[in-house]
């Protein structure tokens, strides 16, 4: 049948002389690789608006029993051609995908996490605020869409004093909670900057973010917190090849 739906496009391979198997994560089809037939021709339409990272309108021929669709076409949905000329945005954007490719099946459309993907991809391409430190977010955002979110504690610590009579705040990652007490299993306690970070993150509060001091001993160690907590909650969850190019703008 022919089916259409929004999609953001995840990786792109070669296939054959002039064709490519392109990733999708389509808002109605979940996860879908469709075969684009002459992508690497000089004139083809598909070229310059399925790129990395594009958010496009696509009609393909869908046939679930089929492991590759076949493309009919595509347009621009959202333009993130800013991002491509920014390595700050590109960094933070192929962390993020990358991620999101790990916990999305073919054939199980999520469309809150599409929305919440295609909205993001819609900021970082023309806001103005330095993007490295939302990387966190985006992780506590996923483990909640996905239904396994942090749970704030029951009261933060006041940061306003000293950093030696702090109440400590720990992430206990067998219970997705932060508290003050750390949980039997494994815990990670939190630097005051973390916590702050959690407080915005967790309390709709996250346009913050870009703008809070966030050193990269600290936001390193916070993402690999995070890392640890959805591994061990969500299915495929795993290492990331591009952590390479996000490291560098640490």
């Amino acid at each position: 049948m022919l089916a259409e739906s929004p999609a953001i496009v995840l990786k792109a391979v070669d296939f054959k002389e002039s064709s490519k198997i392109i990733t999708l994560f389509t808002r109605d089809y979940g996860k879908a690789g469709v075969l684009v037939r002459g992508f690497k021709k000089a004139k083809s339409r598909f070229a310059g608006i399925m790129t990395f990272g594009s958010v496009i309108d696509a009609v393909f021929y869908y046939k679930d029993s089929r492991g590759v669709q076949t493309l009919k076409e595509a347009e621009t949905r959202v333009s993130t051609v800013r991002i491509q000329n920014h390595f700050d945005r590109v960094a933070v954007s192929m962390a993020f995908l990358e991620l999101v490719s790990q916990v999305i099946q073919e054939g199980e459309p999520n469309e809150e996490l599409f929305d919440f993907c295609e909205n993001f991809l819609k900021w970082l391409s023309a806001a103005e605020a330095e993007p490295r430190n939302l990387f966190p977010y985006l992780q506590i955002r996923v483990a909640d869409i996905l239904g396994v979110g942090l749970q704030p504690p029951e009261e933060w610590p006041d940061l306003s004093i000293k950093t030696e009579g702090l109440q400590a705040l720990y992430l206990n990652i067998l219970s997705g909670s932060l508290s003050d007490v750390p949980d039997d299993g494994l815990s990670f306690r939190l630097t005051p900057r973390q916590i702050h970070y959690f407080r915005l993150a967790l309390n709709g509060k996250s346009a913050q973010i870009p703008h809070t001091e966030m050193p990269a001993q600290e936001l390193k160690p916070l993402v690999y917190h995070l890392d640890v907590y959805l591994k061990h909650h969500i299915e495929g969850v795993r290492d990331r090849k591009s952590d390479a190019i996000f490291d560098q703008i640490l």
